[in-house]
């Protein structure tokens, strides 16, 4: 009964997010009026482990003291601090540049969970009961959603922080069934049955299966010998004479078409996912059942537990679904390189694609003559000279060990020129699509490289999800926040992600973000965003600017801290 009551608790803080997919919606928080609104995002911790901060040797991790309008950090304060930690009871709360939920004035939000170090002191206002606290890192959060009493069960039962030393911040399940319930509470016995009407099946199957085999009994075996004795003496009657003197029954009535089937049950349903809506799978929601997934959904989870002999996972969004039905995933630890401007730095390359290795060479152009020498696994970094060979008909680059790899195996930086008015040790982003690789930089000094997945090109307009070109600035950055999209005529199917990680918008809907459902990088992958490894994406999300202070979930750029630029090419 505690684990009931407990989640009950958890299931009255929740609410589902079904944010942004890369090209289709407006950004999280983008038109957020006031922290109170149901949809807005969860919980979250903003601060980065030390030992997943850049290197203090490398230059690449230096914090540099550039103005804020390029996104470098402040200062750290000189002492820990002592006095009260808010911490966020409901689902999320905004933190906004003056006392007033006005439009424009939030420059970020906390997730349930979240906690912040505030001054002692609230400021009363008629907009905010509770009072406002003053936020150390800058802005207000009204007191009305959470406490600075850490002791509260709210708080003590508040969503899971991420976990910012892990790959991933969370753990994450992929839905293998379509139908599964999401459910704002654990359902007892019958209400599972009611729902998943396949338990009963399997349930019954199973017990067909162990069922031992009953002989046939004696009346059975004596009307089985007598039917068979007749069909060896007695001829059958002509056709005519069969009918004939009888009256005919009357053919029985046509049977009553079945009722609709749920889509998640229909026999079909795989050839038509694409015109599913997500709007369809919260058409039997009640008090019980949010709404139901699509095979291919991935939830972020937020605790495991068993109830009523079943393994459960509790999402971040405070829903409940069957562990049965999903499968855990883990992403890719691959993760580009800080240049150090002499081990590694520009050009970099990687082997990619469906390439699990490629082979190095030693070539003499005088003799003619080319031998393999070594093999190279793929992701793994591969420092060059930048010199181009073509030899016997094929492009060849040659590595700083003198050896050479064949150009057409590789994926190679190269980035465009830097953009106008940089500041000396300004921070921003090049990405370029015609390599999938991405470069970052302070100045003029490339200090990370890597590779990425951007939007996949077709010729079919409505299955073009090319990645736009220009330069724009970071507008906002979520440690997650879910992405979804509707299924379309041309074949997409819809997709649902929870929490997805380390998002940084600079342009509509597009981003930079993790992807873990998939480790093809340096191939063109998304529905538009730019897919990057976990780690990377980690990496560049504490390296931009705006910086996020300590207890947000995310942060918006402001005229006092401006996002760094990302500039996209081809």
């Amino acid at each position: 009964m505690l684990v009931s009551t407990r989640l009950t608790a958890f299931a009255g803080l929740a609410s589902v997010l079904l944010a942004t997919a890369c090209e289709k919606q407006p950004p999280p928080g983008a038109s957020e009026d006031a922290p109170q609104r149901a949809d807005a995002p969860r919980a979250g911790s903003p601060v980065l482990p030390p030992e997943l901060a850049p290197s203090p040797s490398s230059k690449a991790g230096k914090a540099t003291a550039a103005p804020s309008a390029v996104g470098a950090a402040p200062a750290a304060p000189e002492a820990p601090y002592t006095g009260p930690w808010f911490a966020v009871t409901s689902p999320a709360a905004g933190v906004y540049s003056e006392t007033s939920f006005e439009r424009g004035k939030k420059i970020g939000f906390m997730r349930s969970g979240g906690r912040a170090p505030v001054e002692p002191a609230t400021i009363a206002k008629k907009n905010c009961s509770g009072g406002w606290y003053k936020v150390r890192s800058g802005g207000y959060v009204c007191g009305n959603y959470g406490t600075t009493d850490l002791n509260n069960p709210e708080v003590k039962f508040a969503t899971s922080q991420p976990n910012l030393k892990d790959i991933l911040p969370y753990p994450y399940a992929r839905n293998a069934k379509n139908g599964t319930p999401l459910y704002k509470t654990v359902p007892s016995r019958e209400q599972m049955e009611r729902y998943e009407p396949y338990l009963k099946e399997a349930e019954k199957k199973d017990k067909e299966k162990d069922a031992p085999a009953k002989p046939p009994s004696d009346r059975a075996v004596a009307v089985a010998e007598r039917l068979a004795a007749a069909d060896k003496v007695e001829p059958a009657l002509p056709i005519a004479a069969q009918d004939a003197g009888t009256t005919l029954l009357p053919a029985p009535a046509a049977a009553d078409p079945e009722p609709d089937k749920p889509w998640w049950q229909q026999e079909d349903i795989k050839d038509r996912l694409h015109e599913m809506k997500l709007d369809a799978l919260t058409a039997d929601s009640d008090d019980i059942l949010a709404k139901r997934m699509v095979s291919g959904f991935y939830v972020a989870v937020d605790k495991t537990f068993r109830w009523n002999g079943r393994s459960w996972y509790k999402t971040t969004k405070g829903l409940v679904t069957p562990s049965d039905r999903m499968w855990q995933t883990s992403g890719s630890s691959f993760k580009g390189v800080e240049l150090d401007g002499t081990t590694y730095k520009l050009p970099m390359g990687w082997v990619y694609g469906g390439n699990k290795s490629a082979g190095t060479f030693t070539i003499d152009t005088a003799a003619n003559t080319i031998k393999n020498a070594k093999t190279i696994e793929r992701f793994v970094p591969i420092a060059l000279t930048g010199k181009t060979i073509e030899f016997q008909g094929k492009d060849y680059v040659e590595l700083t060990d003198g050896t050479f790899m064949k150009k057409a195996q590789l994926r190679i930086t190269e980035p465009g020129p830097p953009p106008q008015g940089l500041a000396e040790n300004e921070r921003y982003i090049d990405v370029d699509l015609s390599t999938q690789t991405l470069v970052a930089f302070e100045g003029s000094r490339p200090v990370y490289a890597t590779l990425i997945s951007s939007g996949k090109y077709s010729k079919i307009k409505d299955k073009d999800h090319s990645t736009p070109t220009g330069e724009w600035r970071i507008r906002e950055k979520h440690i997650t926040t879910t992405m979804d999209g509707d299924g379309t005529a041309a074949g997409d199917l819809p997709y649902s992600i929870e929490d997805v990680p380390f998002v940084q918008y600079y342009f509509r809907s597009f981003a930079l973000h993790a992807a873990f459902w998939h480790s093809n990088f340096g191939v063109q992958m998304s529905h538009g965003c730019v897919n990057l490894s976990p780690l990377d994406a980690k990496w560049l999300f504490f390296f931009t600017g705006p910086h996020l202070p300590e207890g947000f979930h995310g942060v918006w750029a402001s005229e006092s801290e401006a996002g760094s630029r990302v500039i996209v090419h081809d």
